[in-house]
């Protein structure tokens, strides 16, 4: 596929997203090829196409922009409906990072790095890595996409180790441990609760103050049951569900 081709592919997800949680644009260009890792041009060039497609109609002016040509969800929903549009299924019963999941489930993901940098770890970070309090440690702040629009924001504490800080962490930290350190992420503690979007977070995954995410707190464990890295993600709720499996002993897989 060319790029257009791909970003059309992406969009055209994006627009059917989008409507369905009653929003009535895509995002502005210039964010979605920052977002997509393509020119202007290209977006440009994709939208023009959705358009003879009937999937928007483009504006020109101040309140200009692309409209989705399908806006809202009929019929009065019950509370019980089966939830719309694509969402991450984030399995709580397998170790892998955002980018397999992803990948594995069709969407075309992206991560932005916004900060890496040694830090002092807090208590709640040295306790977790079983470090003395106020020890150096590794901290990484990311944005993860899913076709185009975010998904969650990680704050990840590892280790120090200064190599780490001068690898390409735009991808899987997991893949990037196991490749670069011989590291192995084998079992993780999560916790998982509900939390809002407050000023900060709500900027960087470019949602308004309050809106709903899905806060998860990870210790994750080598193989001999040392802790490598303690994190905390916020998922949009909007775009993530849970899956987890359950079972006795002899049934199922």
């Amino acid at each position: 596929m060319t790029l257009v081709e791909d970003a059309v592919a992406v969009l055209g997800r994006l627009a059917e997203e989008l409507a369905d949680r009653g929003a009535s644009k895509l995002p502005p260009e210039r964010d979605l090829a920052a977002r997509l890792e393509v020119s202007r041009a290209t977006v440009r060039r994709a939208i023009a196409l959705l358009e003879t497609e009937g999937v928007v109609h483009r504006v020109v002016g101040r309140a200009g922009g692309a409209y989705l040509t399908r806006t809202g969800r009929g019929a009065t929903p019950t509370g019980f409906e089966e939830t719309v549009g694509r969402r991450l299924a984030r399995d709580i019963n397998t170790v892998l990072g955002v980018p397999e999941m992803l990948s594995a489930q069709g969407f075309t993901g992206h991560t932005r790095v916004v900060s890496a940098a040694a830090v002092a770890a807090e208590p709640a970070v040295a306790r977790a890595l079983e470090l003395p309090r106020g020890a150096a440690v590794t901290s990484l702040l990311r944005v993860r996409y899913a076709d185009g629009d975010t998904l969650s924001l990680e704050r990840a504490y590892l280790r120090l180790d200064e190599r780490l800080l001068r690898q390409d962490l735009s991808g899987s930290l997991y893949v990037t441990l196991r490749r670069r350190f011989g590291m192995q992420v084998a079992a993780t503690d999560e916790l998982i609760e509900l939390t809002t979007a407050t000023e900060s977070t709500g900027r960087l995954l470019g949602q308004p103050v309050d809106t709903p995410l899905l806060r998860l707190e990870r210790v994750g464990y080598s193989e001999t049951g040392a802790p490598i890295e303690y994190s905390i993600d916020l998922f949009r709720a909007d775009r993530t569900r849970l899956r987890a499996r359950s079972g006795t002993a002899g049934v199922g897989r």
